[in-house]
């Protein structure tokens, strides 16, 4: 066949191309339908840019081979044209197949997985359990049932976990939630509930049912009053919750991505989240973030498909108003008293005292499971109090141990003629406030316990009546006072910054010791604001002595423990560590020890009050202090 110039330098030419395009073109338009995940657009987009170069190598080949042949036509004399080689169409076909190969290769390694992991397995759930509750990353299966459609809650795991408001009361067999002003009242099984002032509300669903000897509590209504976040899921059912309090760092999808079990495109899929998502932000692994879905999945995401990282404090979702009683700088004493009669003393004590602007006289005392109490109030004493510039809180305390707290406290009836008794005698005999001293609560009762302070302080709130309350040195072993909600309801919480070590130690050492003091500060202020905080501090010390037999103390007041220096003809030395004077002799048969309460140890802990910009100062008791501490305390006062 013949051929002429033109028809080599086009048609072949097309032919040659046509023929690279068919075998390296057509594989790579291929790529158009493989259905990359959104978030490994980077892996796509660099299989695209090998391609490209595969082709435009073998492209750039072809026309090195045609180049070289029309130079070769032209520089010879004219002959005859020869036909495109068969080794050279080949070859071509070779290197096409070749890359093709290659690409392919390499988009098997590159390509993310769609497998999608199995949500039983990943939560390691059963089918059979109804419902799983993820609360703060943390997994309670088989929690709740589901009636009508509607999610049911067990009431003692909201009132533990959730919303500790949700109270139990046994005696009414009815669930009940107090607030600032109301209490309210759900009755078991029955749509619609009631408030302590008459008030009828409705609902759809029954806020509380009873199924198999278990109550529960309707999520959607409790969610919807309580401060916190929450979405369901399937496969399997679950709710995730997240409570919304501390500061939580966050980052939002940019685009519709997969989250995996772990960090890598070869990792299952644990679920594919929306762009705006927001994502609760954990840690990263060099490209991975991993966070926690709101539906409950902890896994890793692209960082290409997410926002940078923000720290934040979400926004409440739920918020009541609490309103509380604000005095100014308190200078609380307490007067110990033991009968009516010792009122008569008051004046006595307070002859060589100044700045004082509270006195808790210790008059009442329950005395059985039914809500009575002895009381020692005289109108007399509440109005002299008045006519010198002070307020009476009066104490209530829990100290007879023949009361069966238990039964007292989950008694409705009993709580309310408590709180009736306090609040008549305050209207009776002219009271400011009231002073809650109960030291022996104990968890078993603890809820029953914080239901009688919300009861409580919505009277006194009525009334204007200020709510004291006083605590330990915040513990483990104390943690069921709930300091947090106690400070929702009360005006104050008194620590009770002494008795670090107290008659029962089986060591001497300090009853107040400053390290003791500031840490009992800074542990109250993680759980109740620094204006509800009043600080009380000792009055008192211990003279400990020490022999073979073990270690006794007698407590003492300030002047009577500094009189042993006399009697022991000894010096005490100040200690930084203590923020106190020490004392050891050897005497009485053994060694007698004193850490001192005085101006000085005293000025040290009326620093700490002031550095926290703490609400007051409480002092026990009248009557053991040295005159002249008083100045000490009131220029930290002022």
């Amino acid at each position: 066949m013949k051929y002429n110039d033109s028809e080599y330098d086009e048609d072949e030419l097309d032919l040659e191309m046509e023929d690279i395009d068919t075998e390296i073109g057509g594989e790579a338009s291929d790529y158009d339908d493989i259905d990359y995940e959104l978030d490994d657009a980077a892996a796509y987009d660099e299989l695209r840019d090998f391609d490209d170069r595969m082709f435009a190598r073998e492209r750039e080949k072809a026309q090195r081979n045609t180049a070289r042949k029309k130079a070769n036509h032209r520089g010879g004399a004219r002959r005859r044209k020869r036909g495109v080689s068969p080794i050279g169409i080949g070859m071509l076909v070779a290197a096409g197949l070749l890359a093709v190969l290659v690409a392919g290769f390499f988009i098997q390694r590159n390509m993310p997985t769609k497998e999608k992991m199995n949500g039983y397995e990943y939560f390691g759930v059963s089918k059979e359990e109804q419902n799983l509750v993820i609360l703060d990353d943390t997994s309670y299966p088989d929690t709740g049932i589901y009636v009508e459609g509607q999610l049911y809650l067990p009431q003692d795991f909201v009132a533990s976990n959730l919303n500790v408001r949700y109270y139990y009361d046994t005696e009414s067999q009815a669930v009940l939630y107090t607030d600032s002003t109301k209490t309210y009242t759900f009755t078991i099984g029955q749509t619609g509930y009631q408030d302590s002032k008459g008030g009828t509300y409705t609902s759809e669903h029954p806020v509380a049912l009873m199924q198999e000897q278990e109550l529960y509590l309707n999520w959607e209504f409790v969610g919807a009053h309580t401060n916190c976040t929450y979405e369901y899921g399937t496969s399997p059912a679950r709710v995730s919750i997240n409570m919304i309090q501390d500061e939580m760092t966050t980052v939002t999808a940019t685009k519709k991505s997969a989250v995996r079990f772990r960090a890598g495109i070869k990792s299952p899929v644990l679920e594919e989240v929306d762009s705006g998502t927001k994502l609760i932000y954990v840690d990263g692994i060099d490209d991975w973030s991993r966070v926690i879905t709101p539906s409950g999945y902890t896994g890793y995401i692209k960082n290409g498909a997410i926002s940078e990282q923000v720290t934040e404090i979400p926004e409440d979702t739920f918020v009541e108003s609490y309103q509380t009683i604000n005095k100014g700088k308190v200078s609380l004493v307490w007067f110990q008293v033991a009968s009516e009669y010792g009122n008569s003393y008051i004046d006595d004590y307070l002859t060589q005292t100044s700045g004082i602007t509270t006195i808790s006289p210790t008059w009442y005392t329950i005395t059985d499971a039914l809500g009575n109490m002895d009381c020692f109030a005289t109108s007399d004493f509440v109005n002299n109090m008045h006519q010198q510039g002070m307020e009476v809180w009066p104490l209530i305390s829990d100290f007879n141990t023949n009361v069966d707290f238990k039964a007292l406290y989950s008694s409705k009836t009993a709580r309310t003629n408590m709180i009736q008794r306090l609040v008549g005698d305050a209207a009776v005999y002219g009271y400011d406030g009231v002073n809650i001293d109960f030291e022996n609560i104990r968890t078993d009762y603890s809820r029953d316990f914080l239901q009688f302070l919300r009861e409580l302080s919505v009277v006194c709130e009525e009334k204007g009546l200020v709510l004291s309350t006083d605590n330990y040195k915040p513990e483990s072993y104390n943690s069921c006072y709930r300091l947090k909600e106690q400070a929702v309801f009360v005006d104050y919480c008194i620590l009770m910054a002494y008795d670090e070590h107290y008659a029962g130690s089986e060591k001497a050492g300090s009853v107040a010791s400053l390290s003791f003091v500031e840490e009992g500060i800074q542990d109250m202020l993680k759980q109740v604001p620094k204006e509800q905080v009043i600080t009380a501090i000792p009055f008192y010390t211990r003279v400990w002595t020490t022999t073979t037999s073990g270690t006794t103390s007698v407590a003492v007041g300030m002047q009577a423990a500094l009189d042993q220096l006399s009697v022991y003809n000894t010096s005490a030395i100040w200690s930084e560590d203590a923020g106190q004077y020490c004392m050891s002799v050897q005497g009485n048969g053994g060694t007698v020890e004193i850490w001192f309460e005085e101006d000085r140890s005293v000025e040290e802990k009326m620093k700490k009050i002031q550095q926290y910009g703490l609400a007051g100062v409480a002092e026990w008791r009248l009557g053991l202090e040295k005159a002249s501490v008083w100045n000490v305390i009131n220029q930290y006062l002022q």
